[in-house]
């Protein structure tokens, strides 16, 4: 849909602004950092680690077709935006103030309550993901939004490594207490109100209003959809086994701990490593995906992936020192993610149907949400050396046979 030169101007201002201060508040409550060190502290074990990620990532998909069948015929999606957003601001805030008022206890109620609000962070970003998958696609025109991903991503690193800088002074001057992790998280959710202010400049062009079937009709016809196109069976296979790799993302953090002892200071300084690997290789994956399509993203997103558990194994063994390099990486591989899959999904994604679109491949993708907490009790049965290599191994065969999958870099469809 045409949009106005000065609309679409304010609308990217809009999204960039949320994406950025979205970035800074993600920082402060990193999953592959900053949440695991805090699970740590609590007494949590690597099972209890992995289901956290699980439980925020099983939040953020599960409910997507049901979400879906609400916004998709809402001539409007902004509201919901907000709705997400503001709740997600809310579920920091309330996290906060809880462990605040807890930071001289360990245990249940503690991880218990951690566990509780960050599902309810996890189920508002389901809800906005479904609705920002619109708002975008019609805000931000097909040839911009390369530049777009990448523009918002350095903007977001910048803010993301202020904040992050600022938390390593906290964390150490309160020595990595509980009471030092909750101003984070109350600064996570005072950053996602910030964040909610992008949302308010957006001026969404309404489309006309679909009269939506019952829930049960529409799940019927989600078979047929399916069918049809071959495109979107193709992104749900590849989605799925490159998401091998979350099996480990919580761990690395916890690997330099076990193993090297590290101080709190560096679950800041690892964050902000982290922060500017993603930020480094956004100009490199979106040169690449304009040049040789989102697969050829997706192929090095596997390879790097691959790679990661063998360079952590490496570092401990042989150079503990250089272990911040493994967050670089971790960085890159998962801003190449994003931005590969968030692309893939919008182009091929029919206008009508976008939600819908975003909450097939939410829900099909389901089951990988549970490799974090497969892979806590793999590393509890067989250690960390083991674990690591399996996973290489596997997400190395998949990168291997991607190549045989149908090209994805597929024209925006109208």
């Amino acid at each position: 849909m045409a949009i106005g030169l000065a609309r679409e101007r304010r609308n990217y201002v809009g999204l960039a602004w949320h994406g950025t201060f979205l970035a800074a508040a993600t920082a402060l409550g990193q999953p592959t950092t900053i949440l695991p060190a805090y699970v740590a502290l609590l007494g949590g074990s690597p099972l209890v680690v992995g289901a956290m990620l699980s439980v925020l990532l099983a939040g953020s998909v599960v409910p997507e077709l049901l979400f879906a069948h609400i916004v998709e015929g809402s001539p409007r999606k902004r509201p919901y935006l907000l709705l997400a957003v503001f709740s997600r601001a809310g579920a920091w805030l309330l996290l906060g103030a809880l462990t605040w008022l807890m930071s001289s206890g360990k245990g249940v109620w503690p991880l218990v309550v951690l566990f509780l609000l960050l599902g309810l962070f996890a189920i508002g970003g389901s809800l906005g993901s479904v609705a920002y998958t619109d708002v975008f696609g019609r805000s931000i025109a097909p040839g911009m939004r390369g530049r777009f991903y990448a523009s918002r991503q350095f903007l977001g690193s910048l803010a993301a490594l202020a904040v992050t800088y600022l938390a390593g002074l906290w964390l150490s001057g309160r020595g990595g207490t509980a009471s030092g992790f909750a101003l984070l998280f109350l600064g996570a959710g005072l950053l996602m109100l910030l964040a909610g202010g992008g949302f308010m400049l957006v001026r969404e062009t309404p489309v006309p209003r679909q009269q939506q079937p019952p829930l049960g009709q529409y799940l019927g016809r989600i078979p047929a959809v399916w069918r049809e196109d071959p495109a979107l069976r193709t992104l749900v296979w590849i989605e799925n086994v490159a998401s091998l790799h979350l099996m480990l993302l919580p761990f690395y953090m916890l690997l330099a701990e076990v193993t090297l002892h590290v101080s709190v200071q560096a679950v800041a300084f690892y964050t902000m490593a982290q922060i500017v690997g993603g930020a480094l290789s956004n100009a490199i994956w979106g040169y690449v995906g304009d040049r040789f399509g989102n697969a050829a993203v997706l192929r090095l997103c596997l390879w790097l992936g691959a790679a990661m558990p063998l360079l952590a194994l490496a570092l401990v063994a042989y150079w503990p020192g250089g272990y911040s390099v493994l967050f670089l990486v971790l960085g890159a591989a998962i801003a190449s993610r994003n931005l590969a899959f968030n692309n893939v999904l919008v182009d091929l994604s029919p206008v009508p149907l976008r939600a819908t679109y975003t909450g097939i491949v939410g829900t099909l993708t389901a089951p990988s949400l549970l490799l974090p907490m497969l892979g806590g009790s793999l590393i509890s049965l067989l250690g960390y050396t083991n674990v690591f290599w399996l996973v290489a191994a596997g997400l190395a065969a998949a990168a291997a046979t991607l190549g045989r999958a149908p090209h994805l870099g597929v024209p925006p469809r109208a």
